[in-house]
């Protein structure tokens, strides 16, 4: 991917060699326009995250003047080429060449479909890949905006929706190359207490915990949200405990995606009230504390936990589910 970029940005010189060239030999100043044009395209065709991506966002007010402040500045730029171009051919003395104005417009055209063929600007961002800190800039605003559009389907989910509607529709909104931002976009919402989305907390600690999701570590973190997600909820936190005690005996090297020990020992020793059978807390809490151990381990770090251990507890010789 490296070398593609590379490939791309010598290719990209094309592009400005074209109204240069034109300059140079003298052609007139009408010319602008329609390297604009080509300059347009080129940056609608390798730089989609800086131009709208639905019809919708197109109507808007705000498209309109991103995209106008787009196509004058490209404007200026072709504007300054072409002058630089024709300052050079007046220091030369060229004067005006008898030379088919097709030439080079199509210089600058053919930078389009070559850089096009080396380079997918939605591809090499899923990969983290940017051509420049411009289009990263413009891609994570974009990604970001579209992560909060799309997760509003499952927060209008009703409390109450069943588990199998609701796991589908959350592997359906995850099922993408930005499913990390799509998750932080749910992870912050739902640290709103207004309403309890008790159906799609479930779903989504499921989703967060299945091996295929942890294992190839592409969603940063994803253990830390689905923690995040359980937390204060001691149904949810006894269903993340094991599944979590699982996945870091299996995938040690993705510990840094856990929570950190400190925080696991916090919630387990400062539980939220609730209803639970007190020998179930009790195992709760032990679960919390060795999942922060095992944390700690894999991440191979002595412990600096500043927060205090509460002892455990003694457990009935009976218990009931």
């Amino acid at each position: 991917m490296l070398t593609r970029m590379r490939l791309v940005k010598g290719i990209a010189a094309l592009l400005y060699i074209g109204p240069l060239i034109a300059g140079l030999c003298g052609f007139g100043w009408s010319m602008v326009f329609s390297f604009t044009a080509i300059f347009v395209v080129w940056l609608m065709v390798l730089r989609p995250e800086q131009w709208p991506s639905t019809p919708a966002e197109w109507l808007t007010a705000q498209a309109w003047l991103a995209a106008l402040a787009q196509v004058l500045s490209q404007l200026l730029l072709v504007g300054v080429l072409f002058g630089i171009g024709r300052g050079l051919g007046g220091l030369a003395d060229i004067g005006t060449v008898d030379l088919d104005p097709l030439l080079p417009l199509s210089v600058s055209f053919l930078a389009i479909p070559l850089c096009r063929m080396l380079w997918d600007a939605r591809e090499a961002a899923s990969q983290g890949y940017f051509l420049d800190d411009e289009a990263e800039a413009a891609h994570l605003g974009n990604a970001a905006g579209s992560a909060a559009s799309a997760i509003i389907p499952l927060l209008n989910l009703p409390d109450m929706a069943p588990d199998a509607t609701v796991s589908a529709a959350v592997a359906e909104v995850l099922d993408v190359s930005t499913a990390d931002l799509r998750l932080n976009a749910l992870t912050a919402a739902l640290a709103n207490p207004s309403r309890s989305h008790e159906a799609l907390r479930r779903a989504l600690v499921f989703w967060a915990t299945e091996p295929e999701i942890v294992a190839p570590g592409q969603i940063a973190e994803c253990m830390a949200n689905a923690f995040d997600i359980a937390n204060g909820n001691l149904d949810l936190l006894r269903l993340y405990v094991p599944r979590a005690m699982a996945l870091i005996s299996a995938f040690p090297s993705r510990a840094a995606d856990f929570p950190v020990p400190d925080r696991l020992r916090a919630v387990a020793n400062d539980l939220p009230a609730s209803d639970l059978p007190a020998h179930l807390q009790s195992d709760l809490s032990d679960g919390l504390r060795a999942l922060a151990r095992a944390v700690e381990a894999a991440l191979g770090s002595q412990p600096v936990s500043t927060l205090p251990e509460a002892p455990l507890r003694a457990k009935p010789a009976t218990r009931t589910a």
